[in-house]
């Protein structure tokens, strides 16, 4: 729509100096020719716009413009920036950058300075490491899918790496610790279930509407925390490996000993990645208790020796 359009260049001018029709046509996808009466249109509505010739020229709003922000101070905004910031960067979203643009339409000239200023002294990146184009693409179909209440077709491993179909109900993403997962409905298990999609293979959308069911994120948080049986734990770890341990373990579950090695203690949910954290540890760390995860751990440790004493 032409008002839409105009409403955005405005926005555009307000937190930019300066910038040309030509990048104004490429963003809207119009005509500079469109884009030469989009001023004109937004000058006679009362909106001071200026021309500006030559290799540097443009469009650009008269100094001291602004539109009024109201209760914002400069240290709000600069917290909804950064915060929008670190969306955009995992989630590729027109909506997310139009609100960035509003954003900074509300910081005058005078202070965007203070703002480059202040971005170089933090950042929020919601990107998990390793995430790429493959995941960004399953996000941006599971979002369109739960918009439209459309169910979705996958390849997704059992406990042993096996993969089987499954079609869900999507309801929800969400972004815990490093990883995506997508919330639903599993009608291949006939319940709810948590899905990472790191695992995903072959996410297709099925031609097949759903009606969300009544389940609340708070109900699928439930589930999360009940993911299997929790044992208690004690963990010694050598000197060397205090960072890891740091990086891994809760601080409140660290005992520092006085000869530099660290003692772990805790309830751990007992899964593939415990066993897996704790094995690469190596010989830097040993399973004090309890007893059956020291002896499932020194059985995966002498079936690994195995592999290289043929």
């Amino acid at each position: 729509m032409k008002i839409d359009r105009l409403l955005a260049i405005v926005t555009l001018l307000l937190g930019r100096d300066r910038i040309s029709g030509k990048e104004l046509a490429e963003r809207f996808e119009v005509s500079v020719r469109t884009i030469c009466r989009d001023i004109d249109a937004i000058n006679k509505a009362g909106i001071p716009i200026v021309s500006y010739t030559g290799n540097a020229g443009g469009y650009g709003l008269i100094d001291h413009y602004k539109l009024d922000r109201q209760l914002l101070t400069f240290e709000e905004l600069f917290v909804i920036e950064t915060a929008l910031n670190g969306m955009l960067s995992s989630l590729d979203d027109q909506k997310i950058q139009l609100l960035m643009d509003k954003v900074q339409a509300l910081i005058v000239k005078a202070e965007r300075d203070q703002m480059q200023e202040h971005k170089q002294k933090m950042i929020v990146d919601f990107n998990p490491w390793g995430h790429g184009r493959s995941e960004q693409d399953k996000i941006e179909q599971l979002r369109g899918a739960i918009k439209d209440n459309l169910m979705v077709e996958f390849d997704y491993p059992n406990t042993i790496g096996e993969y089987h179909a499954r079609k869900i109900e999507p309801m929800t993403i969400a972004l815990k610790g490093y990883h995506w997962y997508v919330y639903g409905y599993c009608t291949t298990r006939n319940n709810y279930r948590i899905f990472r999609l790191s695992r995903i293979n072959n996410l297709r959308i099925a031609l097949e509407s759903f009606v969300r069911r009544d389940k609340t994120i708070e109900d699928f948080e439930d589930l999360w925390n009940d993911r299997g049986p929790v044992t208690h734990l004690e963990l010694h770890f050598q000197p060397q490996v205090r960072t890891r341990v740091q990086d891994y373990f809760q601080a409140e579950s660290i005992t520092h000993l006085p000869d530099g090695s660290l003692q772990v203690k805790g309830e751990f949910l007992e899964d593939s990645w415990l066993y897996d954290t704790i094995l690469s540890f190596g010989p830097n760390v040993l399973v004090l208790e309890p007893e059956h995860i020291r002896a499932e751990i020194a059985d995966r440790v002498r079936r690994t020796a195995q592999l290289y004493d043929k």
